[in-house]
């Protein structure tokens, strides 16, 4: 009780960290719906790969002697270049190479892994810089990230209430929207722009790790716990919002780095939710046997 007061005492410290792992936490999953709907977890993962060397390319320029060039170099802006450029390219699913698109996804992931340690290891606090884009601090936020970051998810998340319908349609079934002549393309690419946007803004804030994790884990979740979509949507902000909270409660509690307990934190919400799935099928079935 004494930690869980001397955590809220020390509110003033982490508020502003703690509001931007909220509403990161909401708008992932959100978003992560569409990602375990489309089985598009690997895109999401090579985004998050992407969007780290984005910020990486960035402060590895800005070391570099190459004159005012440097000081225009903004993270936030490489991420996000980059990162959109990288989900254009997998929404339009052209056929550029003689392989699956899931090889391509592969070797996306390996090259901006090998890129982000090769460029790491050229920063001034290398394997420290390193560490803080690919797992988070999560501690320490820069003050424009509290508004940039709340506002843009808060636009992402009117532009899919506006699109909810055709988005969720194209989800479920894609060929037969075709059919009815849906913009797919174009809903594909709002999509994946999105993905883009949210990610590379969140993952510089928190790190590549906590992000994945809050894109995947709450609506795997909701999705073993509800049937009804839109109270899928619901609870999975929800979680993520939670995994957020609990997340920066044992980081306190127990001197953990953030990112990854917050990524744990999703991760045991996921393990108690598989349980509960579990039990509520035994339970059905037994019920049945008995005549109940």
């Amino acid at each position: 009780m004494n930690t869980f007061s001397e955590f809220i005492g020390s509110f003033y410290l982490w508020r502003e960290a703690f509001i931007v792992a909220s509403v990161s936490g909401a708008i992932c999953g959100f978003l992560g719906v569409y990602v375990i709907l489309r089985r598009i977890v690997f895109v999401s993962v090579a985004l998050t790969q992407v969007s780290s060397f984005g910020v990486v390319l960035a402060f590895y320029i800005q070391t570099l002697s190459i004159g005012a060039l440097a000081t225009f170099v903004d993270p936030f802006v490489f991420s996000i270049l980059i990162t959109s450029l990288a989900a254009l390219f997998f929404a339009l699913k052209k056929n550029y190479f003689p392989v699956s698109q899931e090889a391509i996804i592969g070797f996306g992931f390996i090259l901006t892994s090998a890129l982000i340690l090769i460029l790491g290891s050229s920063l001034p606090h290398g394997a420290d810089d390193i560490d803080s884009v690919l797992f988070g601090s999560a501690v320490v936020v820069d003050a424009k990230d509290l508004f940039i970051i709340p506002i843009n998810a808060l636009l992402v998340f009117v532009v899919h209430v506006v699109l909810f319908k055709d988005l969720l349609f194209v989800s479920f079934d894609t060929e037969t929207a075709k059919l009815f002549n849906y913009p797919v393309e174009v809903l594909n690419i709002v999509l994946y722009l999105s993905l883009a946007l949210v990610i590379s803004l969140t993952t510089r804030a928190l790190g590549a790790l906590p992000v994945f994790a809050l894109l995947i884990l709450p609506p795997m979740i909701a999705f073993q716990l509800l049937e009804n979509v839109k109270a899928i949507f619901i609870l999975s902000m929800v979680l993520g919002i939670v995994s957020a909270m609990l997340g920066y409660y044992f980081s306190f509690e127990f001197s953990l780095p953030t990112g990854a307990s917050i990524a744990f934190c999703a991760s045991v919400l996921f393990l108690i939710s598989f349980v509960l799935r579990e039990f509520k099928i035994y339970l059905l079935s037994f019920m049945k046997k008995v005549g109940i």
